[in-house]
């Protein structure tokens, strides 16, 4: 095999172009780092609407994808660049030319999973189109699932496939993607794999369990979760299909962008630090206490959150646990939106708190990197969390983050109770409000200890979780399939 791999990342959204999830992330940061290693990586995505907005392309093909004998879709391969990779976008107006991509307000459209389908089979149209023989396709997520089964059913006698592999990267496992069994004929699965052991699933088609069932090999995006994927409480309904695949599943933690999140030469603080130079980060917490209306008060831990307000990220058991932290001398900075019930709930807290608890509603990148910068400790609390990035940004600020030991956040974060000055963070187990409440009286415990303080800021500075190790991982799974 050589060295120098074609590598197709078949993905549905892009870091820079359209992003809604960590997806983006992965698939934008991989492919220029996988260039840098000399692989001929190319991306191939939908041409949405927001896409063909925000880069430039050309019309350089176009094609037809034929789900079954009775529908057959043309398209328009559209070719463009971005950070250095070579991307293709197919164009297909009735699927793709939305203004959202998965969802109108707030519900998934309802032939989401027809819309992927036809990705999924256009992918392989446009990889003949453009006289690309990828060696691997890499597949992310429910919405280019179904591609390592078209390549093995429709595909197994095209010699232009004849070495292409499938590599299906999980990215979360809650979102599987069921649809109705009666679209079997109109996705074109054939009817025999359509059991236990592949696409059936309570009598529903289930697509990410499908691609399970037939990618040559499987990922997700941390150690962790691919061990909590393996057992029945933690695996979102996956454990049985997974254990089969046991041997050909891994985990690769993600890797974080430190061009974005470096508070060496981030110019959207009011303050620059590193860790010999940490004047700017007292600067920072002044900052986000006078923007937040809190009160100037140096020696009173700030504890930030920034999180999509939804069961997976702990509010169930995080709020609780507030109503009592905030009753001692404690500071709390909130950023988030989702959950119309979560968002009332956190702005009763911080109405029957105003001197000691602010909540924003919504995003705001620039107050983003504010709480960052300016808080002490970073909340963390998720019921599961396949990987997770803010725990990464918030130790390159010297924000020690309060987690969970799940998934990503278990393999990046050493917590105190277990190394005490080589932590870099603090880390509870169970989903229940007493735990974490526990673990922030024990942040705060820790913060009126300036020396223990140094330590662990230092502990967390010099962590470095890059994309660099994670392409190194990704490309030895890649070179293990042949």
């Amino acid at each position: 095999m050589a060295s120098n791999l074609k590598i197709l990342f078949a993905v549905s959204e892009l870091a820079g172009i359209v992003k809604t999830g960590g997806l983006a992330d992965v698939a934008g940061a991989l492919g220029p780092v996988m260039r840098k290693r000399k692989q001929d990586v190319r991306v191939v995505m939908p041409a949405y609407r927001q896409a063909l907005a925000s880069l430039t392309t050309k019309v350089v093909n176009v094609g037809e994808a034929v789900l079954n004998p009775q529908c057959k879709f043309g398209f328009a391969v559209h070719e463009a660049e971005y950070d250095g990779v070579p991307i293709y976008l197919i164009e297909h107006n009735r699927y793709f030319d939305r203004p959202e991509l998965y969802t109108h307000r707030g519900e998934g459209f309802e032939d989401n999973s027809e819309r992927y389908a036809f990705f999924c089979k256009a992918v392989l149209e446009v990889c003949q189109l453009q006289e690309f023989q990828p060696d691997i396709i890499h597949c992310h997520d429910w919405q280019s699932a179904l591609l390592p089964y078209y390549l093995k059913s429709n595909e197994s006698e095209n010699p232009f496939f004849a070495n292409t592999k499938t590599v299906l990267t999980i990215h979360n496992g809650a979102y599987q993607q069921h649809t109705d069994a009666c679209m079997l004929d109109a996705f074109g699965i054939d009817r025999k794999d359509f059991h236990g052991d592949a696409f059936e699933d309570h009598g529903q088609i289930n697509l990410l369990k499908g691609g399970i069932a037939f990618a040559h090999k499987i990922t997700t995006v941390s150690e962790q979760y691919a061990k909590e994927l393996l057992t029945d409480i933690g695996s979102h309904g996956l454990a049985h299909i997974l254990r089969q695949r046991k041997q050909d599943f891994s985990g690769i933690l993600n890797g974080c962008d430190y061009q974005l999140w470096n508070p060496y030469k981030d110019q959207l603080i009011p303050a620059r630090f590193s860790p010999k130079r940490l004047a700017g980060k007292q600067t920072c917490k002044q900052a986000l206490q006078e923007r937040m209306s809190l009160p100037v008060k140096n020696k009173t831990p700030l504890f930030g959150l920034i999180s999509r307000l939804t069961e997976q990220k702990g509010f169930d058991y995080l709020i609780p646990a507030l109503w009592e932290f905030l009753q001692h001398d404690v500071q709390v900075v909130l950023l988030g939106s989702g959950n119309q019930a979560t968002v009332v709930q956190l702005k009763n807290l911080a109405r029957a708190y105003p001197e000691k608890c602010q909540f924003h509603h919504g995003y705001d990148n620039e107050l983003a990197h504010w709480i960052e910068a300016g808080s002490d400790f970073f909340l963390m609390p998720s019921l599961f969390e396949p990987c997770g990035l803010n725990q990464m940004y918030s130790m390159k600020y010297g924000t020690l983050p309060l987690v969970r030991a799940v998934g990503g956040l278990r393999d990046s974060v050493s917590g105190y109770h277990e190394t005490r000055n080589k932590a870099t963070g603090f880390v509870f187990d169970k989903p229940e409000a007493k735990d974490v409440l526990e673990c922030m009286h024990l942040a705060a415990d820790v913060y009126g200890n300036q020396a223990v303080m140094k330590q662990l800021v230092s502990n967390a500075m010099s962590q470095s979780f890059t994309w660099d190790s994670a392409a190194k991982e990704y490309l030895q799974v890649f070179r293990s399939i042949f």
